[in-house]
């Protein structure tokens, strides 16, 4: 089976990059793919995917439209390489403190589905002013962690009633209220290459910048913990 995708919708590719014998070739416009299975039951990732054109292979490198016995054509000379190696991944170090923030080429969009906080990046005056006063049944439900300049990421339902921006929570990921990966599915692939261990907290931005947050950096959210800090990251 031979998929056709427009050069535009490389990055869509990164969902199934792992697939094993996965080959990609590019030529002037497209994007050509090889090395699926041909199954009815074909895996939902490779279902997804913005495919142009579906050809099966005959012989002598014949394209042949699905159902058809009548060839199109012949398959281009392309210099074929692993989709792995076709779709790479950068994964850059980035960090809570110091703000250390890298591009990462995916995209958010608005959400069909708006999801409900589960989330708040503050600032850390803003945090202090109502942990000072907040009942301590509804701070014990909040953890929190503090970066160099005094940006507070507090985590729990239900939110802190206090200025901020809202995340919601997929696979150890936080994406803003109202804002989803442009295709969905993205998210276990981001979340298996970013952050392999499980033992962090990715935040994106709406422009696509994100942080890595390791989850020990978290602390409970009590009175006395809040008072204590003075900024850089609080880790008990």
């Amino acid at each position: 089976m031979i998929l056709v995708l427009a050069k535009k919708d490389k990055e869509a590719l990164g969902t199934v990059r792992c697939y094993p014998n996965a080959r990609a070739a590019t030529d002037d416009e497209s994007i050509w793919v090889r090395g699926f299975p041909v199954s009815e039951n074909a895996d939902l990732k490779i279902k997804q995917l913005p495919v142009l054109h579906t050809f099966f292979l005959g012989e002598d490198d014949h394209l042949f439209p699905p159902n058809a016995t009548t060839p199109i054509g012949k398959l281009k000379r392309l210099p074929w390489v692993s989709l792995e190696s076709f779709v790479t991944v950068e994964i850059p170090v980035a960090a809570f403190p110091g703000r250390l923030q890298t591009k990462y080429n995916i995209r958010l969009v608005r959400s069909e589905n708006p999801q409900e906080g589960n989330a708040l990046l503050t600032n850390l005056s803003q945090w202090k002013k109502y942990a000072e006063h907040a009942p301590l049944a509804r701070l014990k439900k909040l953890k929190f962690a503090v970066s160099d300049d005094n940006k507070v990421l507090v985590l729990g339902n239900p939110i802190a009633p206090i200025p901020g921006k809202e995340f919601w929570l997929r696979n150890n990921i936080l994406l803003p209220c109202g804002f989803d990966f442009e295709i969905p599915l993205v998210s276990v692939f981001v979340s298996k290459n970013l952050n392999p261990e499980n033992d962090s907290i990715l935040i994106f931005e709406k422009d696509n910048e994100w942080e890595k947050i390791p989850l020990d950096y978290f602390i409970e959210g009590k009175r006395s913990a809040v008072r204590l800090t003075k900024g850089g990251f609080a880790n008990g």
